[in-house]
């Protein structure tokens, strides 16, 4: 051999090992954070709320062959009304779509439902990892240090306690955060490198991202910025021309996936949206379940300018507290204390994912705060801020790289310690982790327990031997009232009708259309069970409220008189 083709031996031999860490390493973290996240189902036998109830009920009904509908009514606003109901006026379809795969083949239990949650979740590992690698690379890091702020990147994701939550419960946060993450990873390659296949594909995973939330209209908003970025021709003209060349392959496969949906949509409840408009109106959460007196924009401008600045404020507070400080300990804290350092390094500029994930987040962080006020508090931002945290899970790894960096410099430590930092945020990560999914697991017990006591106390009712059943053709009639239409819904198998935070008489006239006079409460809701004590509560009703579960439980059932009807 000559002496270039002996030197050539460990060339190839490295690309060789390069190919097999790039292969192995993912591979890894998706394993290691499947295990985590089967850990953590298996400790939630409940759905921890009712948009998870939600979703596994229409995934069941779909698995069933009844469709995609709901046995639970708890929004009035968009019809048809009837019972069963066409679910997703508001939300988003990918979660029960996901669900129902499994129940097929396993049965219609919640652990079926969690198994597509828990499966897709654990790639949420190794695409956060090949964020935090392609940022590593923009930022100029040495390889040894880039390679271990991915693999901590992704160690950290695997075993983070917002994700592994919601892989758990399930819901829509799982499938949006995957297909986001997706999504940001192509945009940044469209941008950089244009190609019709890509741009196809980064539209295709957009649509699922819609698919999964409407919050994706946000990731389309920052890939425009992006887009409008990368082309610094001079001239305006040239400039559209070149982003119109990106963005359109981006459009024309976010409309083969989503354009289906739409057309359901427009025939089933004659409009494209649904209700998400009217949920910017809301004045209190409780309107959302509003029968008589729907949310109106008059009605929200009505409160002044104080009023909804207040409200504004409350909701920034919130997520920003509630959302990403909080529940993402010490995640949250680190990442946007290492933005204010790291604002000029090139990981944060120029078109890569981790700025894609950046920037939506921050869009959905300030539309979820400043146009949904009042609906963020239940969620809203909550669900949707998934590649947001990602984003910051990357960013307070670059900003503790940094850190030991310049700790070694000013020590003069004779070894880079590249561990520190990552084995100083893991050993904060899991046990807050642990604490979560603990409490979690923990409330899903006790609401499993009483809801399947609840179940057991109304069917003894004698009002239910001819109330309808899950699976009767569709009519407008329900089983009975209550502030858990969907829990209850899915315990009885009967379709339940939400109480809404009405007078009293408005809700005897949704009882006199549903055809029913039981109503059920397990909890507050609004200005009830208190109502019903009052004089023209008690004017409503047949009788005194009667406990349900015994005199220690605060659930009552009451029956509403026939002529409780408005004039």
């Amino acid at each position: 051999m000559t002496g270039q083709a002996i030197r050539a031996v460990p060339t190839v031999r490295a690309v060789e090992r390069q190919g097999l860490v790039t292969w192995l390493l993912p591979l890894g973290l998706f394993g290691l954070a499947l295990l985590v996240r089967l850990w953590a189902a298996g400790e939630v036998p409940f759905p921890a709320n009712e948009g998870s109830a939600s979703y596994v009920g229409v995934s069941r009904n779909l698995a069933e062959g009844r469709g995609l509908v709901s046995d639970a009514l708890w929004s009035y606003a968009s019809p048809p009304l009837s019972l069963p109901k066409p679910a997703f006026e508001i939300w988003m379809p990918m979660a029960s779509f996901l669900a129902a795969l499994p129940m097929v083949v396993l049965g219609t239990s919640f652990a079926a439902a969690q198994l597509s949650s828990v499966l897709l979740g654990a790639l949420v590992a190794p695409l956060v990892w090949t964020v935090a690698r392609e940022a590593g690379a923009r930022a100029g890091l040495p390889s040894d240090r880039g390679a271990m702020l991915a693999l901590s990147s992704g160690l950290v994701a695997a075993a983070f306690g917002p994700f592994l939550v919601a892989a758990a419960v399930p819901d829509s946060t799982t499938p949006f955060l995957v297909f986001s993450l997706a999504a940001c990873l192509i945009m940044a390659r469209m941008v950089a490198q244009p190609r019709r296949r890509t741009g196809l594909l980064s539209g295709i995973l957009l649509g699922l991202a819609y698919l999964s939330r409407q919050d994706a209209l946000y990731l389309g908003l920052a890939y425009l910025v992006l887009v409008w970025g990368a082309t610094s021709d001079p001239s305006f003209a040239t400039r559209l021309r070149g982003s119109v060349r990106l963005v359109a392959p981006v459009i024309a496969g976010g409309l083969l996936v989503v354009s289906p949906w739409l057309a359901r949509n427009l025939a089933t409840f004659g409009t494209l949206f649904g209700q998400t408009i009217e949920t910017a109106f809301l004045q209190t959460n409780e309107q959302i379940f509003a029968y008589i007196e729907r949310p109106t924009a008059a009605a929200y401008l009505a409160q002044g300018p104080w009023a909804i600045l207040s409200s504004q404020v409350g909701a920034v507070a919130h997520n920003l507290v509630e959302v990403l400080l909080l529940p993402a300990m010490p995640v949250g804290f680190l990442g946007m204390a290492a933005i204010l350092v790291l604002r000029r390094s090139p990981a944060l500029r120029g078109p890569t994912a981790l700025q894609a994930l950046l920037l939506s987040g921050f869009i959905t962080f300030a539309v979820t705060s400043l146009v949904f006020p009042v609906a963020t508090l239940w969620g809203t931002f909550l669900h949707a801020s998934g590649p947001l945290l990602a984003a910051l899970l990357v960013i307070a790894l670059l900003g503790l790289d940094a850190a030991v960096r310049w700790a070694g410099q000013r020590r003069g430590w004779a070894r880079a310690n590249l561990w520190l930092g990552p084995v100083a945020i893991l050993s904060l990560v899991v046990p807050f982790s642990v604490l979560q999914v603990s409490a979690v697991s923990s409330q899903a017990r006790v609401d499993a327990a009483r809801m399947a006591a609840a179940a057991a106390a109304v069917e003894h009712l004698p009002e239910l031997a001819t109330a309808p059943r899950a699976g009767d053709a569709p009519r407008m009639r329900a089983a009975l009232i209550s502030g858990r239409a969907v829990w209850l819904a899915e315990a009885l198998r009967r379709p339940v009708i939400a109480l809404p935070d009405e007078h009293p008489r408005a809700v005897g006239q949704l009882a006199a259309d549903f055809g029913t006079r039981l109503v059920v409460m397990l909890d507050v809701r609004g200005r009830y069970p208190a109502v019903w004590l009052t004089p023209e509560g008690l004017a409503c009703l047949a009788g005194p409220p009667q406990p349900l579960l015994g005199p220690a439980d605060p659930a009552l059932v009451a029956r509403l008189r026939p002529d409780c009807v408005l004039p």
